[in-house]
């Protein structure tokens, strides 16, 4: 074993893991994920820091603004359940897979349109649910280049478990939002 080997494996696993993924993020769908990466940290450290743009806030506080965001979340939300229903039939599935993914990266960005802020309730777990699901899709075993049966199906059942519970809580939301207004 040379040196450099014997140094290699003195690293936490951790550290050798997202070192052997290094090249991943230099791909064109690697540059997609870290797109999708920085999206989702950008989110989460602006709610961390209680930062926000006053003039999104504003027009959030616009009934108008709000329906026609929450319209175009749940259009987005529905066109990734069709593009996972879609992979069903098998002759397109890896077309149909890459917009799947290349499309999901742009969930943080259509939420934080809709809402710069979590919410409270329900809305709370709806908010928290849907970035989990994100972070989750993030995660994709062919991205990661993970090929153990237990991750896919592990990771598998968990993406569209958490993608089922955000479109329940995000019809249930939309028929408040317009049934109390």
């Amino acid at each position: 074993m040379s040196a450099a080997d014997h140094a290699q494996e003195r690293r936490p696993v951790w550290l050798r893991f997202v070192a052997s993924q290094a090249p991943l993020l230099t791909s064109p769908e690697g540059r997609w994920r870290l797109a999708g990466i920085v999206l989702l940290a950008g989110y989460l450290a602006q709610y961390a820091l209680g930062l926000r743009w006053e003039w999104l806030y504003q027009l959030q506080s616009v009934d108008e603004f709000k329906y026609a965001t929450g319209i175009c979340l749940m259009a987005y939300i529905g066109w990734q359940w069709y593009l996972f229903l879609a992979r069903l039939n098998r002759s397109r599935l890896w077309r149909i897979l890459t917009l799947h993914e290349r499309s999901g990266v742009f969930a943080p960005a259509l939420f934080y349109a809709h809402s710069v802020q979590i919410g409270y309730g329900y809305l709370a777990v709806l908010g928290w649910i849907f970035l989990t699901g994100v972070l989750i899709g993030l995660a994709n075993p062919l991205g990661l280049n993970v090929r153990r049966r237990y991750y896919t199906a592990g990771w598998m059942a968990l993406h569209v478990a958490v993608a089922a519970v955000t479109l329940i809580l995000g019809v249930y939301h939309g028929y408040n939002a317009f049934y109390y207004k």
